[in-house]
């Protein structure tokens, strides 16, 4: 969306002001969830409001306030739209991921798929673990907010932490 001349939806979106992303100041993620707030800024009784908003970060809840600065160039002669709204669907992946275990290391695999699940609350379909080879199989489907390279990065960075080589990583 571009040069809005509307009120933000209230649904999973990032927002832009004058092109620069709304981040969380706390976690620092860009998703929200705005809404509209009324704020009578002038002296009580008079009843002048304004509009504000307030969008919550649907990473850590936090909220930020925050106001509409478009405006009108009398030196152009265009008016100038601020915020920018791009609303978020949430994707579905399947992933499968091949990596080497010792024969004796299972721990690492139950360790790595919990890791998984606390992360992207995933949903463990199958579990393949082929002792000759060293290698287990682990196929899982995942509902995120996150674009594939995304996920993709988190995987590998999960997986480096817990000291697990990853042979073959497919997320379709």
């Amino acid at each position: 969306m571009s040069g809005m001349d509307e009120s933000l939806s209230p649904q999973k979106s990032r927002i832009t002001i004058y092109d620069e992303p709304v981040v969380c100041s706390f976690c620092l993620h860009d998703v929200y969830i705005p809404y509209e707030v009324f704020v009578n800024v002038e002296e009580p009784g008079v009843n002048v409001r304004h509009v504000r908003y307030i969008a919550i970060c649907q990473h850590c809840g936090q909220a930020k306030y925050f106001g509409d600065p478009s405006h009108f160039d009398a030196n152009k002669g265009v008016f100038i739209w601020a915020l920018n709204q791009y609303l978020i669907s949430i994707r579905s992946y399947k992933i499968k991921i091949l990596f080497y275990v010792s024969k004796k290391n299972n721990d690492k695999i139950t360790g790595f798929t919990n890791k998984l699940i606390q992360d992207f609350g995933v949903e463990k379909e199958n579990i393949n673990i082929s002792n000759l080879k060293g290698v287990a199989e682990l196929q899982i489907k995942i509902s995120s907010l996150n674009e594939i390279q995304e996920v993709r990065s988190h995987i590998m960075h999960s997986a480096k932490k817990l000291y697990i080589t990853i042979k073959d990583l497919t997320i379709n």
